[in-house]
Protein backbone atom coordinates (compact mmCIF):
# COMPACT_ATOMS: atom_id res chain seq x y z
CA UNK A 1 0.00 0.00 0.00
CA UNK A 2 2.84 2.69 0.83
CA UNK A 3 4.25 2.00 -2.56
CA UNK A 4 0.68 2.35 -4.25
CA UNK A 5 0.64 5.64 -2.44
CA UNK A 6 3.62 7.16 -3.97
CA UNK A 7 6.88 5.73 -3.03
CA UNK A 8 9.48 7.34 -0.42
CA UNK A 9 9.43 11.05 -1.60
CA UNK A 10 5.79 10.96 0.00
CA UNK A 11 6.33 8.97 3.15
CA UNK A 12 7.06 9.63 6.61
CA UNK A 13 10.57 8.98 7.77
CA UNK A 14 9.51 6.19 9.66
CA UNK A 15 7.46 5.18 6.89
CA UNK A 16 10.37 4.87 4.31
CA UNK A 17 12.45 2.91 6.98
CA UNK A 18 9.82 0.14 7.44
CA UNK A 19 9.40 -0.23 3.93
CA UNK A 20 13.52 -0.18 2.77
CA UNK A 21 13.63 -2.66 5.53
CA UNK A 22 10.21 -4.71 4.20
CA UNK A 23 11.53 -4.63 0.17
CA UNK A 24 14.89 -6.56 1.54
CA UNK A 25 13.68 -8.99 2.71
CA UNK A 26 10.18 -9.41 0.29
CA UNK A 27 10.88 -10.52 -3.02
CA UNK A 28 6.95 -10.20 -3.88
CA UNK A 29 7.01 -6.90 -2.44
CA UNK A 30 10.19 -5.90 -3.97
CA UNK A 31 9.35 -7.09 -7.32
CA UNK A 32 5.95 -4.79 -7.05
CA UNK A 33 7.94 -1.91 -5.98
CA UNK A 34 10.52 -2.33 -9.49
CA UNK A 35 7.26 -2.97 -11.28
CA UNK A 36 5.39 0.33 -10.00
CA UNK A 37 8.80 2.19 -10.76
CA UNK A 38 9.08 1.28 -14.37
CA UNK A 39 5.63 1.88 -14.99
CA UNK A 40 5.72 5.33 -13.90
CA UNK A 41 9.33 5.83 -15.61
CA UNK A 42 7.71 4.72 -18.51
CA UNK A 43 4.11 6.62 -18.68
CA UNK A 44 6.95 9.91 -17.87
CA UNK A 45 8.68 9.10 -21.35
CA UNK A 46 5.48 9.34 -22.90
CA UNK A 47 5.35 12.94 -24.71
CA UNK A 48 2.10 14.50 -24.23
CA UNK A 49 0.77 17.52 -26.08
CA UNK A 50 -2.29 19.26 -25.49
CA UNK A 51 -4.00 20.30 -28.99
CA UNK A 52 -5.64 24.15 -29.81
CA UNK A 53 -8.70 23.74 -28.76
CA UNK A 54 -7.74 22.18 -25.35
CA UNK A 55 -5.21 25.10 -24.79
CA UNK A 56 -8.18 27.48 -26.44
CA UNK A 57 -10.52 25.98 -23.62
CA UNK A 58 -8.54 25.79 -20.92
CA UNK A 59 -7.41 29.51 -21.14
CA UNK A 60 -11.02 30.48 -21.53
CA UNK A 61 -11.76 28.68 -18.38
CA UNK A 62 -9.50 30.04 -16.43
CA UNK A 63 -9.94 33.59 -17.30
CA UNK A 64 -13.45 32.67 -16.03
CA UNK A 65 -12.47 31.21 -13.11
CA UNK A 66 -10.01 34.45 -12.14
CA UNK A 67 -13.33 36.73 -13.07
CA UNK A 68 -15.12 35.06 -9.94
CA UNK A 69 -12.33 35.15 -7.72
CA UNK A 70 -11.82 39.04 -8.57
CA UNK A 71 -15.96 39.23 -8.07
CA UNK A 72 -15.49 37.40 -4.94
CA UNK A 73 -12.77 39.69 -3.69
CA UNK A 74 -14.78 42.89 -4.38
CA UNK A 75 -17.59 41.31 -2.40
CA UNK A 76 -15.80 40.87 0.12
CA UNK A 77 -14.40 44.35 0.52
CA UNK A 78 -17.43 45.78 0.00
CA UNK A 79 -19.07 44.01 2.53
CA UNK A 80 -16.19 44.72 5.17
CA UNK A 81 -15.91 48.64 4.19
CA UNK A 82 -20.14 48.40 4.82
CA UNK A 83 -19.62 46.29 7.96
CA UNK A 84 -16.74 48.92 8.90
CA UNK A 85 -19.01 52.34 8.23
CA UNK A 86 -21.80 50.52 9.95
CA UNK A 87 -19.72 50.14 13.18
CA UNK A 88 -18.32 53.68 13.13
CA UNK A 89 -21.69 54.48 12.49
CA UNK A 90 -23.25 52.74 15.27
CA UNK A 91 -20.35 53.82 18.09
CA UNK A 92 -21.19 57.70 17.33
CA UNK A 93 -25.08 57.10 17.51
CA UNK A 94 -24.46 55.11 20.60
CA UNK A 95 -22.43 58.36 22.38
CA UNK A 96 -25.23 60.72 21.56
CA UNK A 97 -27.60 58.44 22.00
CA UNK A 98 -26.58 57.10 25.39
CA UNK A 99 -26.12 61.02 26.54
CA UNK A 100 -29.33 62.29 25.13
CA UNK A 101 -31.28 59.57 26.50
CA UNK A 102 -29.29 59.58 30.22
CA UNK A 103 -30.45 63.52 30.45
CA UNK A 104 -33.83 62.74 29.22
CA UNK A 105 -34.13 59.83 31.72
CA UNK A 106 -33.31 62.06 34.63
CA UNK A 107 -35.67 64.49 33.42
CA UNK A 108 -38.79 62.37 33.55
CA UNK A 109 -37.78 59.93 36.24
CA UNK A 110 -37.44 56.84 33.93
CA UNK A 111 -36.21 53.86 34.91
CA UNK A 112 -32.72 53.14 33.75
CA UNK A 113 -33.48 49.90 32.03
CA UNK A 114 -36.11 51.17 29.61
CA UNK A 115 -34.18 54.36 28.48
CA UNK A 116 -31.60 51.29 28.20
CA UNK A 117 -33.78 49.13 26.27
CA UNK A 118 -34.77 52.36 24.12
CA UNK A 119 -31.23 53.17 23.68
CA UNK A 120 -30.50 49.74 21.71
CA UNK A 121 -34.16 49.36 19.90
CA UNK A 122 -32.86 53.01 18.61
CA UNK A 123 -29.29 51.96 17.90
CA UNK A 124 -29.29 49.10 16.20
CA UNK A 125 -32.59 49.54 13.53
CA UNK A 126 -30.59 52.66 11.64
CA UNK A 127 -27.23 50.58 12.17
CA UNK A 128 -29.15 47.13 10.54
CA UNK A 129 -31.04 49.65 7.86
CA UNK A 130 -27.41 51.13 7.01
CA UNK A 131 -26.06 48.00 6.39
CA UNK A 132 -28.36 46.43 4.16
CA UNK A 133 -28.38 48.97 2.20
CA UNK A 134 -24.98 49.80 1.63
CA UNK A 135 -24.10 46.38 1.02
CA UNK A 136 -27.12 45.59 -1.54
CA UNK A 137 -25.74 48.86 -3.38
CA UNK A 138 -22.20 47.17 -3.44
CA UNK A 139 -23.01 44.33 -4.78
CA UNK A 140 -24.82 45.82 -7.19
CA UNK A 141 -22.26 47.92 -8.36
CA UNK A 142 -19.63 45.66 -8.76
CA UNK A 143 -22.03 43.03 -10.58
CA UNK A 144 -22.89 45.85 -12.78
CA UNK A 145 -18.84 46.26 -13.35
CA UNK A 146 -18.50 43.28 -14.88
CA UNK A 147 -21.76 43.34 -16.94
CA UNK A 148 -21.37 43.66 -21.20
Amino acid sequence: MLIALGGPESMEESDCAWLSGHLESCEECREFADASAEAVRMLRAVPISAGWSLVSATRSRLRQRALELQRQRERLWVATVCCAAVTLCTLLTTAALWGGLAWLARETRVISPLWQMLLLAANFMPALFAAVLLLARGIHLSDRTWEG
